[in-house]
């Protein structure tokens, strides 16, 4: 079997450490037009911070006593790090991200964007940025494949949801919340397999996105699409109330919805990772690619890759006991961009 490949194994993922409850914090995504579409800011972290040194981030951090609320910390956390001033009233709501259990560092992620004026640049950088660069999501997603530029899940997933988005109207609709209320849902779907309703779905509020439960007691989880750990808890408790252990992940594609819970499994429990033929490149875990016709190595429930015609490059279906997943689930408008 070959070896996991893709980002190496950062000390902030080093897993141990006492389970704390995480701290509230806000990102700001800022979104400079041009005549081809929006610029993101990213700026590099200084290599010698304890958390996350050299690694690309949108501007954020952890909400303040004196803060109003989560807008409110996104906003001063930017003015204190770029020197950009930002108004509250032009915040849109993007999504929520959890720091996996076990981590030393836990945050509990509020994610906005915000339009800036053309020409918009950092005035004043804190000791916290060593760098910064406004780039294109795609540009930006490319360079994380080429090795230049090192990310977290949330922030590719981020930049992942925003390519080929050009207008406002688009970012607000891209990241509207959705209706599904209630905590995650288990049904059984055929042999040897369950459904999961996730709510969170690639950490928007309000979407929801299946996935499922491969095995009779080694668990593989397809799909994990909840960042915020909601889902991932449901799943090893039902896994101990049933006698199973969860073993490994695999994923269809890296679509946002099919991939954002991955860290909830990887980073906090060490579990091995599984996709199709080139993810590796784009995923900011380790990974194991599975060609077509290569079985899953993991669980007690044969599980084969196969690839998909006209889907995503890196796009897998995983044949099981006369069943497939996805059941014939069309890729959503956009999703054949990075």
């Amino acid at each position: 079997m070959p070896g996991a490949v893709g980002r190496p194994e950062r000390p902030e993922r080093r897993r141990g450490a006492p389970v704390v409850e995480p701290r509230p914090a806000a990102t700001l995504v800022l979104l400079r037009p041009t005549r081809d579409g929006f610029l993101v800011l990213l700026t590099r972290r200084h290599r010698d911070m304890r958390f996350g040194g050299d690694m690309y981030v949108f501007p954020g951090g952890r909400v303040d006593a004196a803060d109003a609320d989560h807008a409110a910390a996104a906003v001063r956390e930017t003015r204190e790090e770029t020197g950009i001033e930002v108004d509250p009233a032009t915040l849109i709501a993007l999504s929520r991200w959890v720091t996996p259990p076990g981590l030393p560092s836990r945050y509990d992620a509020r994610f906005f964007a915000t339009v800036v004026p053309p020409g918009t640049d950092v005035v004043a950088a804190s000791d916290e940025v060593e760098e910064w660069r406004w780039l294109s999501p795609a540009d930006a997603l490319e360079a994380v494949a080429r090795g230049e530029l090192d990310m977290w899940q949330p922030t590719v997933v981020t930049l992942q949801q925003l390519v080929g988005l050009e207008h406002e109207s688009e970012i607000r609709a891209a990241f509207r919340p959705g209706t599904h209320a209630g905590p995650p849902t288990f049904r059984d779907a055929d042999v040897s397999l369950i459904r999961i309703d996730q709510p969170w779905a690639a950490g928007i509020q309000g979407r929801s996105e299946p996935g499922w439960l491969v095995g009779e007691r080694d668990w593989v989880v397809v799909n994990p699409a909840d960042p915020t750990g909601e889902t991932p808890d449901a799943i090893f408790a039902a896994a101990k109330a049933a006698g199973a252990r969860v073993v490994a992940v695999a994923v269809t594609d890296l679509a946002p919805r099919h991939h954002a819970g991955v860290e909830m499994f990887a980073a906090a429990m060490a579990l091995p990772v599984v996709a199709g033929p080139g993810a590796a490149r784009y995923a900011p875990y380790p990974l194991t690619e599975l060609g077509d016709g290569e079985p899953v190595p993991y669980g007690d429930v044969p599980l084969v890759a196969r690839h998909v015609e006209g889907g995503r490059p890196e796009a897998v279906r995983y044949a099981g006991l006369g069943w497939s997943l996805p059941d014939r689930e069309p890729p959503l408008p956009g999703e054949l961009a990075r």
